[in-house]
């Protein structure tokens, strides 16, 4: 019996990824969840909050829900026709025929032109994704009549026409839905193994298109995705922040979480004194009046009225150095008053007189 708390309960942790689907046995709804986070990001998560008692009534054979599933079945001799079925049927099987086409590795990396390949995997794929819509719950099909609309756009392809989605509503039409009476049990290893192939081969298409065919474009040039991950990794940023995590676990080793974590603060500069000391052209340890002198300095140096040329550039440079000495003046106050406050702390403790002699 499945319990509607723990499906509640699945359906906010892992909802996003079918999670609650695979626990009330609606395997092929789970595996969409998972293929579009969320059953197209986020939009069937959300619709699952007011389905789930349906679903758990369903799965429990509820008497009252089956009286009421067998009165559909009486009135209608197919299941009704449903708007959020068919949008679901031309999203998956758009995607499932595009996904196939996309993966392919081109002839520069492969050696070998596959391209042909395409026009025979995009019907193939788009009529899957309309028959996994089309077994959900208790409508049940055969994939043999969407395969055959699918397939009556293959001659388009050969002209050079792109009927992606035109292949998929074809499909779609040609689908022949009937009410799923009786579902066949399967162990949940049998699941599982089933789900982790579906979700491999899904998963690996993906990556084929990331590394041979995904593109950037920047300043109107195009350069492969994974060249440019590459560049990146390489950048003297990537590499900086690499440097740091390496010092940080060296240190953490010598001195322990805690120096490292009080480093890491530190180095993010929640006060800004670093970069206001930066601003300024100072070095940690600066005192007030070289924090004074330094500020009259650069601020007459960058005053709007004597900078002729780059009047924005100077504003700005003006507005950071009052912010600057605005700030390290305030950390010096509050770093002055808390140690009055701690030298007057201990001057008002009483005195330990050592030579006093403690009398038996």
């Amino acid at each position: 019996m499945a319990s509607l708390c723990v499906a509640y309960f699945l359906w906010l942790v892992g909802g996003f990824f079918g999670l609650h689907h695979f626990y009330l046995k609606r395997d092929k709804q789970a595996f969409i969840w998972w293929c579009f986070p969320g059953g197209y990001f986020g939009a069937g998560w959300i619709r699952d909050l007011w389905r789930i008692p349906e679903y758990v009534a369903d799965l429990n054979n509820d008497p009252q829900h089956i009286r009421k599933v067998k009165e559909k079945m009486k009135e209608n001799e197919t299941p009704p026709w449903k708007a959020a079925r068919w949008m679901g049927m031309l999203v998956v099987g758009n995607m499932f025929g595009l996904l196939p086409g996309m993966a392919i590795p081109n002839k520069d990396d492969l050696g070998i032109d596959l391209s042909f390949l395409k026009p025979i995997l995009n019907p193939l794929g788009a009529a899957i994704g309309i028959w996994l819509v089309g077994n959900i719950g208790r409508w049940e099909g055969s994939l043999k009549h969407p395969l055959i609309g699918c397939y009556l756009t293959l001659p388009l392809y050969y002209f050079g026409i792109s009927a992606g989605s035109l292949t998929t509503m074809i499909g779609a039409y040609f689908f022949r839905r009937k009410w799923r009476r009786v579902d066949r049990e399967q162990p949940v290893c049998t699941r599982l193994i089933i789900l982790l192939l579906c979700g491999s081969l899904y998963a690996s298409m993906w990556g084929s298109y990331l590394y041979f065919n995904a593109e950037v474009v920047h300043n109107g040039e195009k350069i492969k995705l994974r060249d440019a991950v590459g560049n990146f990794l390489k950048s003297p940023l990537v590499q900086e922040f690499r440097r740091s995590l390496q010092e940080l676990w060296k240190h953490m080793k010598e001195h322990g979480f805690w120096s490292t974590w009080t480093k890491v603060v530190d180095s993010l500069d929640p006060f800004g004194e670093k970069n206001a000391l930066k601003v300024l052209g100072l070095e940690h340890g600066a005192t007030q009046d070289q924090i004074r002198s330094r500020y009259r300095e650069l601020s007459k140096q960058w005053h709007p009225d004597k900078v002729k040329e780059n009047k924005e550039e100077a504003q700005q440079r003006f507005v950071e150095i009052q912010k600057a000495y605005e700030i390290l003046s305030s950390i010096k106050n509050r770093r002055m008053k808390a140690n009055r406050k701690a030298v007057k702390e201990e001057e008002s403790q009483p005195a330990v007189d050592l030579n006093a002699k403690i009398e038996l």
